[in-house]
């Protein structure tokens, strides 16, 4: 089993244990045979098991290190016990002191000790970061490729902060990937929505043209958000130019995620739907055929028998076409219309 091979939530979940755990990625891809929820929780137990090991002598170490003046402790902590002891320590103290200790460490020496912060304790910490601490980590992590850690960093963080950490990374790739390992992804759509419209449209554009993962992993933002922002998204999407499509379709075929794309593109308006779902790169036996697979594998699939009546009647034709062969028989729209009650 490879890691390519699994689905996106399988992805994230490895990646991150792979992490935690200091192995490669590969290694692990074996766990795709359980539910990314299962893995997550083997996750958090790990992280349970490794960061409560030794608690108490770091707990002893935290007391110890209040009968210190701050300079004399930063020179301590940068020349002899390092970032991994230090992430320790640090959250076994007083956030306001911790806090008060980050503000005079040099910066690659605090980023080093944020990425191996206990998560558990990292949220209070963290969120009480002031602005320009924030951005300056983030643009730093960010440059780093540290996308695992900036997921989680995400999340910690004020809302009213996320702006400006948007900010001071212009890259859209890398808010891509760093959506992709975002622990809460509920909090994905209060964050997307406190981008303004031009950096949505520029991120979405990015992803577009970019390679087939970076477009697996805007699959995996659009899916994640609500219903109201989804629609947003598919808008912006629908709106894109034929070689951006073109280009969504050879990616989607290329990941195998149909079923993900599929009920986005049901979202749009039917000028969009019909746009999108007659071009002429998408008419092809083997993608037909992959569609009408995923079709099948959706919890709902109505949505999605409505939008295919959007093809064109020779196209729709050679849809059914491909079914039968397949062994499969795509339901009557007429049918299913009435149950649906709209879009």
């Amino acid at each position: 089993m490879s890691l390519a091979t699994l689905s996106l939530g399988h992805r994230a979940e490895i990646i991150k244990l792979a992490r935690l755990c200091g192995v490669a990625e590969d290694s692990l891809a074996w766990l795709g045979q359980l539910e990314p929820k299962t893995i997550r929780a083997l996750r958090e137990q790990a992280t349970a098991a490794m960061f409560d090991a030794d608690r108490k002598r770091f707990q002893n170490m935290a007391v110890a290190s209040r009968l210190l003046p701050i300079p004399i402790l930063v020179l301590i902590i940068e020349k002899v016990i390092g970032p991994l002891i230090c992430a320790r320590v640090c959250g076994l103290v007083p956030a306001s002191r911790a806090i008060e200790i980050a503000g005079k460490l040099k910066l690659p020496f605090m980023v080093d000790t944020c990425m191996q912060l206990d998560p558990r304790s990292a949220q209070e910490l963290i969120g009480s970061f002031p602005k320009h601490l924030i951005i300056a980590i983030a643009r730093e992590l960010a440059a780093r490729g540290e996308y695992v850690t900036m997921g989680r960093f995400i999340d910690l963080i004020a809302l009213d902060v996320i702006p400006a950490v948007v900010e001071a990374i212009p890259d859209n790739a890398k808010l891509l990937h760093i959506a992709f390992f975002a622990e809460d992804t509920s909090r994905l759509g209060d964050i997307v929505e406190r981008l303004t419209p031009e950096r949505l449209k520029s991120v979405v554009e990015h992803s577009a043209n970019g390679s087939a993962e970076l477009w697996g992993e805007a699959l995996a933002l659009i899916s994640g958000v609500d219903v109201g922002l989804q629609q947003k998204l598919a808008a912006i999407t629908g709106a894109l130019p034929e070689a951006s499509l073109n280009t969504i379709v050879r990616n989607t075929q290329a990941i195998g995620r149909w079923d993900v794309l599929l009920p986005i593109v049901a979202r749009m308006e039917p000028a969009q739907q019909q746009r999108v779902i007659n071009l002429s790169v998408l008419q092809d036996d083997a993608i037909f055929a992959d569609i009408i697979r995923a079709v099948f594998q959706l919890p709902d699939i109505r949505p999605v028998i409505l939008l295919l009546t959007q093809l064109k009647p020779d196209a729709r034709a050679r849809l059914d076409e491909i079914a039968k062969r397949l062994g499969l028989s795509l339901p009557d729209p007429a049918l299913l219309g009435p149950l649906i009650g709209g879009r």
